[in-house]
């Protein structure tokens, strides 16, 4: 259990939010027999999946769940108590039931057990299921005691993961994610949630309510750090959104002061190279720092030089 939970933080440091997931899925099969798994996040009220990774299974699996996700008392249960893990076989009669005929049983998902813990962002939760269909019994009340103590770890590790990356800038600038007519998050692929947040806040379990009417009005939204571009797919829609590059938010003037207060100049030198007066630049880079939300010279440095690769 040490070396699992030693290389779990170590990879949260390493890898991607995505990447992580796989890898400590892949890992968890040595120690908890399971055919496949599903480690995702979203909204709890309304049951929105917007962000998820599958191992070894389509990730229709969660996809398709959205029809019957609202009679599904699995999911009931799971929300009903957060941060305990839950099986199949302790809903009375879920075999019975028309999520597990009708969904569960399609993927071969025989037997599941579950977690679902509340996440820092309001109405944000993540859950991780593992799912097995050839194996003669459900899972052992040791392997539940197990994954309830790992799960904690799995949601502080993606926290890392998610926190470092953001922080490194090395969080992939486009996602595609599938959304309902109004706009509420379906599933998704790449960093969407992420993306999202950084233009939106935390907590939204949709696009806001302004910018579905753009795009099903133009089908294109620009905003301060994303692009959005939306087609339609069925009763539903495909957007895709790309971050917009840092300096591209800042007026061609603030552009040049950043790039040049960046570089290392003083501020009195930048005045000096666009004929302007220090007092002038300093204002100018309040205005920088704030659109950009950087704090200091060093930050700054940073984006310059990663806009400028």
């Amino acid at each position: 259990m040490a070396d699992f939970l030693l290389e779990l933080y170590h990879d949260a440091a390493e890898y991607s939010p995505s990447e992580l997931r796989i890898r400590v899925l892949r890992r968890l099969q040595d120690i908890v027999p399971f055919d496949f798994a599903v480690w995702g996040g979203g909204q709890a009220e309304g049951r929105l999946v917007n962000d998820l990774s599958v191992l070894d299974q389509s990730h229709a699996i969660l996809g398709e769940w959205e029809a019957v996700a609202h009679h599904d008392g699995f999911c009931d249960l799971t929300l009903e108590k957060l941060g305990t893990t839950a099986r199949f076989d302790d809903v009375p009669g879920y075999r019975e039931s028309l999520a597990y005929n009708e969904h569960w049983r399609r993927f071969d998902a025989s037997h599941m057990m579950a977690t679902i813990v509340a996440e820092r962002s309001d109405g944000y939760v993540s859950f991780v299921g593992l799912c097995a269909d050839d194996r003669p019994r459900a899972f052992s009340d040791a392997e539940r005691g197990l994954k309830q103590v790992l799960m904690p770890h799995f949601s502080q590790a993606l926290r890392i993961s998610r926190d470092l990356g953001q922080a490194r800038g090395d969080l992939p600038c486009e996602a595609m994610g599938l959304v309902d007519p109004d706009g509420a998050v379906i599933s998704v692929e790449g960093p969407f949630v992420e993306l999202a947040m950084q233009e939106w806040g935390p907590g939204s379990g949709g696009l806001p309510a302004d910018v579905v009417q753009a795009l099903h009005r133009e089908g294109r939204w620009g905003g301060v750090a994303l692009q959005a571009k939306m087609v339609p797919f069925g009763r539903n829609y495909f957007v895709h959104l790309v971050a917009t590059p840092a300096l591209e938010r800042l007026s061609p003037r603030e552009r040049e002061v950043a790039r040049l207060f960046g570089s290392g100049l003083t501020h009195k030198a930048v005045a000096r190279r666009l004929g302007s007066s220090p007092s002038t630049v300093r204002n100018q880079l309040a205005r920088v720092y704030e659109k950009l939300g950087v704090s200091n010279k060093t930050e700054l440095a940073a984006l310059v030089g990663r806009d400028n690769r």
